[in-house]
């Protein structure tokens, strides 16, 4: 199996040097934890380092706030964009979904359809014309929370998994983000469906902010199972992989 590495510095040596060529990953946390920050060094590094095409697909941010933000790495997604290295598109699922149900609603045959269904078809068909476009073939979805607001698990599982199905035949090497909610268990479905999973954490001890890095899962790949400081530097994420944070210590 072919191996993609994220170039992130100190993570790739925590899953054997990177992740299976095609695979969908998920990488959860709570806002701040620098999910975005991790996603889009992924697609940076692809395209700098490994001549690999990306694509961003933001689900919340506007792409020029995005842009902007990532300039404290030193990262010129505008010129990446300009030289069709990479393609930045905003997708609105909730939108979509308005939209097309006023659709459906409008007809007076009873035609009936599966809303979800209809707005992930949407999402996919742009998906895939930026892909074909540039040839990408490592690709970030930030994030697919928005997705997992309707009230029925039932209808929430049925979306994630019309999408990461979709994405498993796009050839493209995938991480989805998603707000880690313990409080809401069948938010986490995608945990289930993903090759991968990296969880981010952010503890505040005596006054202390510590963030920690965990991969739950990691299939097909021996990856290491510990938990591990990171940080986020002027030059984007660093993980430290020599060193550990014993969870049981901590006391919230």
């Amino acid at each position: 199996m072919t191996r993609v590495p994220t170039s992130i510095e100190g993570f790739d040596e925590l899953i054997g040097g990177g992740f299976n060529e095609g695979d969908v990953m998920l990488i959860t946390g709570g806002p701040g934890t620098g999910k975005t920050t991790f996603g889009i060094e992924f697609l940076y590094n692809g395209i700098t380092k490994h001549g690999e095409r990306g694509v961003f697909v933001t689900m919340e941010e506007n792409p020029s706030h995005v842009i902007k933000n990532m300039w404290q790495y030193g990262w010129d997604l505008e010129r990446l964009v300009k030289e069709n290295k990479l393609r930045i598109i905003k997708v609105d699922p909730i939108a979509y979904g308005t939209y097309i149900k006023k659709a459906i609603e409008s007809h007076d045959d009873n035609v009936h359809m599966d809303v979800g269904t209809a707005v992930i078809e949407s999402i996919v068909l742009q998906i895939q014309k930026q892909i074909n476009e540039i040839g990408a073939s490592r690709m970030f979805i930030d994030s697919i929370t928005s997705l997992k607001l309707a009230t029925d698990p039932t209808t929430i599982r049925h979306t994630i998994l019309e999408l990461v199905r979709n994405i498993e035949n796009m050839s493209c090497t995938t991480i989805l983000s998603s707000e880690y909610n313990t409080a809401n268990e069948q938010f986490m479905v995608e945990e289930y469906l993903a090759e991968g999973v990296i969880r981010l954490h952010i503890f505040r001890v005596g006054g202390e902010k510590i963030r920690a890095i965990e991969v739950l899962k990691m299939r097909g790949i021996k990856h290491d199972e510990q938990t591990h400081p990171y940080a986020i530097e002027d030059n984007g994420f660093v993980v430290y992989p020599t060193e550990k944070i014993h969870m049981d210590a901590i006391r919230f």
